[in-house]
């Protein structure tokens, strides 16, 4: 926050001067010019117009998801363009992943563009995005929405703090139970790295939310090590799967993180 001078007019725009309104009480000051950016963000979101890249509308009104996930409090998602939502972001762009940029999405905090819109879900994707990566993201919303609660990401500090891979944590057994659903609905034969996740499921590899949610970091561990040695174990039989899938990298490997930024 820039220096305020005593006489200045205060920032939260009472009309008063500094040291007669906020003087004294800047972290409340704080909190009103984060609120104010926090909307002026989600306005800005919010009136990107949206895209209909690959089969993105099609997918998204093929789901009623509010009577898929039992929450009434999202009716709806829009798709809106990657780089026009990137280029609006303060976040650090160089934590982009080139599968980001490539043919990616991003899921929109949905804190950002609750003002403005309270009633969608905001995912920002590329013009080239494949048919299993949008699902992936599909499979993200639903998974908040009606699943783990949880958006991708949000277990970063427990992953930095015990070494787990993000791929294990953003990936829940809740995500794959709906990357199933949807690969089904919509009838999509799944890129190398979902393929992965949904081996995983039906082996019943993938961690339980309740486990992040409940900080169960020994269980946690447990978990994880459980999946990265059934996924050597079983490296010859996945490759067998995803060879002749879209992403194939010549071996097995998990999933790349999404993101909700």
């Amino acid at each position: 926050m820039r220096k305020i001078g005593r006489n200045d007019p205060c920032p939260c725009g009472s009309g008063k001067k500094f040291k007669h309104c906020h003087l004294g009480r800047e972290e409340e000051l704080w909190a009103i010019q984060t609120d104010i950016m926090k909307k002026e963000i989600g306005e800005k979101i919010t009136a990107l117009p949206e895209v209909n890249h690959s089969r993105s509308k099609r997918f998204a009104q093929a789901l009623d998801i509010g009577e898929l996930t039992g929450n009434p409090l999202f009716s709806g998602i829009k798709f809106i363009d990657f780089d026009a939502y990137v280029a609006l972001e303060s976040f650090d762009k160089g934590n982009l992943s080139p599968v980001h940029r490539q043919c990616g999405a991003l899921i929109v905090n949905p804190e950002k563009t609750r003002d403005a819109d309270s009633k969608n879900i905001y995912v920002a994707i590329t013009p080239n995005i494949d048919d299993s990566s949008l699902i992936h993201e599909l499979a993200h919303v639903l998974d908040f929405l009606g699943g783990s609660g949880l958006l991708p990401g949000s277990a970063f500090p427990i992953s930095r703090a015990t070494g787990i891979p993000m791929d294990h944590l953003d990936h829940l057994r809740e995500f794959g139970d709906w990357l199933d659903f949807l690969t089904d609905q919509l009838h999509i034969e799944l890129n190398a790295e979902d393929r992965i996740i949904s081996y995983l499921n039906e082996h019943g590899m993938l961690i339980e939310a309740s486990l992040l949610k409940g900080k169960d970091i020994r269980g946690l561990l447990d978990r994880s090590r459980k999946m990265t040695a059934f996924l050597v174990k079983n490296k010859r039989n996945i490759n067998e799967l995803i060879k002749d899938r879209i992403g194939y990298l010549g071996r097995a490997s998990s999933a790349p993180a999404s993101q909700a930024r």
